[in-house]
């Protein structure tokens, strides 16, 4: 199910009816998509260019790497993801005849329950184990700990942040934004998720193989520092809107209203 969009709909009144009608049906489909990827205890495969909607299986993942991450044009969402991947292995030592190995553990790693992960490929290389893509290249494996460090910035694309918009200004100032308001709030997200990224700090020791564990064992610990919220950036957007104020000053007089029918002995406190 794609999202509605205006243009999908006659002008005028009543198509904007037909359009709010539409965006909560498909409020609704997403939240019902959301609870059965909960009860599947893994989330869905996060790649760039990839909607919630369209999905995406562990066979296509697996060929991102190598058709479209590889591929994609400089400077794009999907060719940063690429580079940044790529760059972690080279510095961990990981010779490109690994690189596909490491991506396919890494996708495998996404569907795994109880894994941990949020669905994203490239947060594999935060508690993997270089050692054993090395082996096989004559380095042998390395003990020791190693200090990681992965900075994650998401960018909003035009849905996402159409999306998150609507559904504040229809809450804060009971109407949808404009063209220019969505414009102007993914540019400013955008802008803010890149001062503001989230950060991931640990460290992962590898010790030498034992009878249990013939490979060796590795443990990592570190902690995740969340960051830009795009949400609370949403919400103070719309309360700076002009018109605010006045559905500000609309809902609070009609929640004293409220009161006042619900009982009518109120009045004074009211209006003290």
């Amino acid at each position: 199910m794609n999202k509605p969009k205006r243009s999908d709909f006659p002008k005028g009144k009543k198509g904007d009816e037909q359009l709010k009608k539409a965006l909560v049906e498909y409020q609704k489909y997403l939240k019902d998509l959301a609870a059965d990827l909960e009860q599947t205890n893994f989330a869905p495969i996060k790649l760039p260019g990839i909607t919630p909607e369209q999905g995406i299986n562990d066979t296509q993942a697996k060929a991102w790497l190598k058709y479209s991450g590889a591929t994609a044009k400089k400077g794009t969402e999907a060719r940063n993801y690429y580079e940044q991947f790529i760059a972690r292995l080279k510095q961990a030592g990981i010779p490109e005849s690994k690189w596909q190995s490491v991506w396919n553990d890494a996708v495998d790693w996404t569907q795994t329950p109880g894994s941990g992960s949020t669905g994203d490929p490239r947060m594999y290389l935060n508690v993997w184990n270089p050692s054993q893509y090395l082996k096989d290249d004559g380095t042998g494996p390395k003990y020791g700990t190693q200090k990681q460090r992965t900075e994650t910035t998401t960018k909003y694309g035009p849905s996402d942040a159409a999306n998150t918009i609507n559904q504040t200004f229809e809450s804060e100032i009971g109407r949808t934004a404009t063209k220019e308001e969505i414009d102007a709030y993914t540019m400013g997200a955008n802008a803010a998720a890149k001062k503001e990224p989230s950060i991931y700090d640990g460290f992962t020791t590898t010790t030498g193989p034992t009878k249990g564990a013939s490979l060796g064992t590795t443990t990592s610990k570190g902690t995740n520092t969340t960051g830009f919220d795009p949400a609370i950036y949403a919400a103070n957007f719309a309360r700076s809107r002009p018109d605010f104020a006045e559905s500000f000053a609309t809902k609070n007089f009609l929640k004293i209203i409220e009161r006042l029918l619900k009982d009518p002995n109120a009045i004074g406190t009211v209006v003290e």
